[in-house]
């Protein structure tokens, strides 16, 4: 890897340290912005397609314009060999921000320069089991930016350095009505009797890119899989736990102090199956 860290700014290729942010931008001062993570696999990236589909969702929530994806493609490749990781597993992150405007302001047609950059940093080897615990964060269900990858970050990253703090590797989190919602960064999968479930959209959870291809993957390998509201009892009766997103893939994983091994077969046939995707569309 380069040891200059090179990214992908309003459409130029520049080191790390030369971009300029203001401090009355919306992204910067609010949180006014939305993100997407995927990874590249020696220079490819298989999950392109559908993580621009849910960058689009997010940025029309928040009036910002996207990129014809063609042109995202090329910046992240341009960033990738500035990097020089072509030949590594690598951690892709494109951001959108709000630029300045006066928060009071109605006024639509005042010129805002919004802002985009993309970075790529290689992609660190995680555990072969991931240590879960509940914390006392809340994901909001009703919130404007529920099922969005904002910018707004900080409930989780608190959830995170909570778990972190407890020596566990991932925050589970509940909705404000007591129901299991996701991980911090993460989405949320348990195996009872053979079936797989995870919490539905409605529960307040991120459609996580790799939620959405394990899901068609347990329909492939005629593994049943149901969208259910869970209970956090769950944790500790389920036969197996995993969680998925773009760096952690599948991931088995266990509550902090039991015993629950992993990862179980079903765990393991749902990775190996991901694997095979990815390795294919690489």
């Amino acid at each position: 890897m380069n040891e200059e860290r090179i990214v992908w700014f309003n459409g130029m290729l520049m080191p790390d340290d030369e971009v300029a942010l203001s401090p009355f931008d919306l992204g910067v001062a609010n949180g006014l912005g939305v993100f997407e993570t995927l990874m590249a696999y020696e220079g490819s990236t298989p999950t392109f397609d559908r993580h621009y589909e849910r960058l689009k969702t997010s940025a029309a929530v928040m009036d910002l314009a996207v990129p014809v994806a063609a042109e995202l493609a090329d910046a992240i490749q341009g960033v990738i060999k500035a990097n020089e990781l072509e030949g590594e597993r690598a951690r892709v992150r494109i951001t959108l921000g709000t630029g300045s405007r006066p928060m009071q302001s109605s006024d639509d047609s005042c010129d805002i320069q919004d802002y985009i950059f993309i970075t790529a940093v290689p992609q660190p080897e995680r555990t072969d089991i991931a240590e879960l615990i509940l914390v006392p964060m809340r994901c909001n269900e009703r919130s404007a930016t529920s099922g969005l990858k904002s910018t707004s970050y900080a409930n989780y990253l608190l959830a995170y350095r909570h778990a972190r703090k407890e020596g566990a590797d991932e925050a589970v989190m509940m909705n404000t009505m007591g129901q299991l919602c996701e991980c911090s960064m993460a989405n949320l999968f348990v195996v009872k009797d053979g079936c797989v479930f995870t919490p539905p959209l409605s529960s307040g959870c991120l459609p996580g890119v790799t939620r959405g291809l394990v899901m068609e993957l347990c329909q492939r390998e005629g593994i049943p899989v149901e969208e259910v509201e869970l209970t956090e009892d769950v944790l500790f009766i389920s036969e197996e736990i995993f969680i998925t997103s773009s760096g952690r893939e599948v991931q088995a994983a266990k509550m902090v102090d039991t015993s629950l091994t992993g990862p179980g077969p079903i765990t393991q046939r749902l990775a190996d199956a991901y694997r095979d995707i990815i390795t294919q569309s690489a």
